[in-house]
């Protein structure tokens, strides 16, 4: 309806001008400014950045998906991530600002050799090219393909559809981080975390008031007493998050991407001092446990309303939901957020790609005797390049049987652990030659990539992901 495109339309604009207001006279010729954000970034908008870079469509339409197939084990990957952040900031983060660092790979040139810091910027950059950001694109696309639907509106088949928002958000997503550094996706994020959060509770008050057919607390009394084998958050061996492995596996996911991961950890490169940078860690943990009543519990409720076979594919799950229970004002408006989410965590990853090829590669290879502003000049070009490459290859998810949001683990599971291991080791011990880290390195990466996608090893839970309109 006109509302719901007029109110998208309006709280894009407002993020859109505020993010220009607050950065516009940021200097963006240095590495400081383009990079860190002239280390000004404040506890409040590191925490709404941190948030936003996690919460991408893909993580909010693949875990209410993945509930809604299963139980509320999925909740392990929010609730886990504690203690990590945590470790960061007491731990890691005052190493890393007290020697002012712009990414991980320099701590490990410091450590290890120029080496080792090449390989673990290459290990990022393919990490992001296969992995963050076609994510983000393909997620925010079929979010707002179901919002609108926008096949009926366009006239156009679903994988076109696809085609064309994940081509669009990667335009707007690529302007953003290119042109306005990290300052401006800093911005903008803090301003969509406002919007996640209250879109959110308008979630989970909705669908509560339809399945209470009207009332909120029946709703809720319904969704807690009735059909209870949904909330089971203890994963057996045949859940989608077994228990086991929020000790084992899980652990090693989250504490790399929330202790080495540039695109998250950058933010708080960007601090203005160390208290603000652990004030926007401690900040963030305590909205990520938020996570569970609008990115989990909406999974339950349209387990309620739908039944249990109301999808060909669940990851059409979220956007459906709210198009149903919200009024079509509040659609427009979630459809905004939704919107804001993905190109903050697509804007944040090009940005941080960018930052890696930059002060990684280019500069120390070729560009010792050039000016910051030549070197971010030239490194926006290799970004624009990364943009057009990431559009082909995020709408090739449709084809990958698990699910977005298994796809996002996988492919981050092969580039996370190593680079991980590779920064504790380094942090913790002066002994651990180069040649054996660097050697390390490539075996865990061929040897994981077999195993993860070139192997026919049954994984138990993709049955529970079926592939793209309503049934009911």
């Amino acid at each position: 309806t006109m509302g719901t495109f007029l109110s998208f339309l309006f709280f894009t604009s407002l993020v859109a001008v505020i993010t220009y207001w607050r950065t516009h006279q940021q200097n963006l010729k240095s590495s400081k400014g383009y990079f860190l954000g002239g280390n000004s970034l404040n506890g409040w908008v590191i925490a709404g950045s941190l948030l936003l870079t996690n919460l991408s469509a893909a993580n909010i339409t693949g875990m209410t998906a993945q509930v809604y197939g299963g139980n509320l084990a999925p909740i392990a990957w929010t609730v886990a991530v504690i203690p990590p952040l945590l470790f960061f900031a007491g731990v890691l983060l005052p190493t890393f600002l007290r020697r002012g660092f712009a990414t991980i790979p320099e701590f490990l040139e410091q450590r290890y050799g120029s080496s080792t810091r090449r390989l673990v910027t290459a290990l990022f950059l393919f990490c992001y090219l296969f992995g963050g950001m076609p994510v983000a694109l393909y997620g925010g696309a079929i979010a707002i393909m179901n919002l609108f639907d926008v096949p009926t509106l366009l006239g156009m088949g679903e994988t076109q559809c696809v085609w064309l928002l994940v081509g669009l958000l990667g335009v707007i997503g690529g302007t953003y981080a290119l042109f306005g550094g990290l300052k401006g996706v800093a911005v903008s994020d803090t301003l969509n975390g406002v919007g996640l959060l209250t879109g959110g509770v308008l979630v989970f008050v909705f669908g509560m008031i339809a399945v209470g057919e009207g009332s909120f607390f029946s709703g809720v009394k319904t969704v807690f007493t009735t059909k209870t084998h949904k909330l089971d958050a203890i994963g057996s061996s045949t859940d989608l998050v077994p228990f086991a492995v929020i000790f084992t596996g899980m652990v090693m996911h989250n504490a790399f991407y929330w202790c080495t991961n540039q695109f998250i950890v950058q933010r708080c490169f960007g601090a203005r001092n160390l208290a603000e940078g652990q004030k926007g860690v401690i900040i963030a943990g305590y909205f990520k446990i938020l996570n569970v009543f609008y990115i989990a519990i909406p999974g339950v409720i349209a387990y309620h309303l739908y039944g249990a076979n109301g999808f060909e594919n669940n990851d059409w799950i979220y956007p459906t939901l709210v198009r149903d229970v919200m009024p079509s004002l509040f659609v427009g408006f979630f459809a905004a957020v939704i919107f804001g989410a993905v190109l903050s965590t697509y804007n944040s990853v090009l940005n941080s790609s960018v930052t890696l090829f930059a002060i990684d590669i280019y500069k120390p290879i070729w560009g010792r005797d050039l000016a910051e502003d030549v070197i971010i000049k030239r490194s926006k070009w290799v970004g624009s390049f990364l943009v057009v490459l990431t559009m082909f290859i995020a709408p090739m998810i449709m084809k990958f049987q698990g699910g977005l949001f298994l796809y996002m683990v996988k492919a981050e599971v092969i580039f996370g652990a190593p680079i991980f291991l590779t920064l504790m080791v380094g942090y913790f011990s002066k002994t651990v030659s180069t040649k054996a880290t660097n050697i390390t390195l490539v075996s865990f990466l061929i040897t994981v990539s077999f195993s993860q996608f070139a192997t026919n090893i049954p994984v138990s839970y993709t049955h529970l992901t079926l592939p793209t309109k309503r049934i009911v």
